[in-house]
């Protein structure tokens, strides 16, 4: 056989071969299509406060203590404004009331603008456990549904006074707060006396 014959043979064995090979790979490609292209994670570049920091500008540092550092157990992200307050309104910007507002129940009585016991207590138990919190104190059982949950603890604190307050301090807590109920409840039956004497 002649060179010209030998050349020939080898280019048509080289594409038989690339044949063999791209049938393989389509074939391939057929039964194991190929994995969708990796997704980018996207990450915002400004705070999620920032809507509401802008005009409460006393807060924009107001992320203090555990809740700046906390992980919001329902969406695994850092926690929000939103996530205690609440999306606003549009008409938000122009003064409606349209976001949780947390009150000392104890302390102050709820204005019309006030939210009951219940609602503000049941955004602070969406991620707080209650056996954990029986658990660490008997009073969140005792208190939870005549008391906010704020009427004790404060939301934005650098350092939170209830945690980790020693015994005796929190047998005083308890004595002052009673004290103080009694006063209130002796002062209000004797203002009722006074209205009902000639």
């Amino acid at each position: 056989m002649g060179d010209l014959t030998m050349d020939f043979l080898r280019l048509m064995l080289m594409a038989a071969m690339l044949l063999t090979s791209l049938q393989g790979q389509a074939a391939e490609s057929a039964t194991h299509p190929a994995a969708a292209p990796a997704m980018h994670d996207v990450e915002f570049l400004r705070s999620a406060d920032k809507a509401c920091t802008d005009c409460h500008k006393e807060q924009t540092d107001g992320m203090h203590g555990k809740h700046a550092k906390a992980t919001n157990p329902n969406n695994l992200a850092p926690v929000t404004c939103t996530n205690c307050h609440g999306l606003p309104s549009p008409q938000h910007r122009e003064g409606v009331k349209d976001v949780m507002r947390f009150s000392d129940s104890f302390n102050k009585a709820p204005g019309k603008e006030g939210y009951p016991i219940a609602e503000q207590n049941s955004v602070c138990m969406s991620c707080h456990e209650p056996k954990p919190l029986r658990e660490a104190l008997w009073a969140h059982d005792v208190h939870m549904t005549k008391l906010s949950c704020t009427s004790c603890h404060q939301l934005h604190p650098a350092k939170e006074p209830m945690v980790g307050i020693p015994e005796k301090s929190r047998v005083k807590l308890c004595v002052d707060c009673h004290s103080k109920q009694h006063a209130t409840k002796a002062a209000n039956q004797q203002a009722s006396v006074s209205k009902e004497a000639p």
